[in-house]
């Protein structure tokens, strides 16, 4: 019961002081949303897997020389997108994959949920919709692309989302304003009542 009643801070703490038992703690809270985002990320969910277990070694390899800093959300965001962006240089410039071929699974959590009571023309609409944000989004620049799927599906605060790209607050507006302007201007054309 107390494991439920630990706060974050208590956790960055406890990780700050090299407890090797807090590990377990934040991998229970915080592994299927590091996951989620690192598949979203990385495309591939083998690798958003081994991405996710390597933070967690670096959470239990805690030092005086790599001891977290600011929020424990914050910085575990920090940690897997870092990894992630060195495992897609490492592999290759165009490890990313085209729209078309990526997997819906990944993004069918929190992508524009179908409303299970509406007719299925309905349905076919806005999985459709889903598909073209989807489209747009993955056809994004990596910078732009990454506050889109932390700020909008991750559903990190702006603090949150500067903490974990390394931004300042300002900065991250710009860029969330800039992503949330691309996305408007690309899917002006959806128009839902044509079809």
């Amino acid at each position: 019961m107390t494991e439920d009643l630990n706060t974050d801070g208590q956790l960055m703490a406890q990780l700050q002081a090299g407890d090797p038992s807090v590990v377990e703690k934040i991998s229970a809270r915080y592994a299927n949303e590091l996951r989620l985002f690192c598949q979203r990320m990385v495309y591939n969910e083998a690798l958003a897997e081994d991405i996710v277990q390597d933070v967690f070694m670096t959470c239990c390899k805690v030092d005086a020389n790599t001891l977290p800093t600011g929020s424990l959300r914050g910085w575990l965001y920090r940690v897997t997108r870092n990894r992630a962006i060195d495992e897609l240089r490492k592999r290759h410039p165009n490890v990313r994959l085209s729209a078309a071929s990526t997997r819906d699974a990944v993004w069918a959590d929190s992508a524009l949920p179908i409303d299970p009571v509406t007719t299925p023309a309905g349905k076919a609409v806005k999985a459709d919709r889903a598909r073209r944000v989807k489209m747009v989004i993955d056809a994004m620049d990596d910078e732009l692309r990454e506050v889109v799927i932390l700020y909008f599906f991750q559903g990190l605060d702006r603090e949150q989302v500067a903490e974990a790209i390394g931004l300042t607050l300002s900065g991250t507006k710009a860029r969330l304003a800039k992503a949330t302007r691309l996305l408007r201007d690309k899917l002006a054309g959806l128009n839902d009542s044509s079809l």
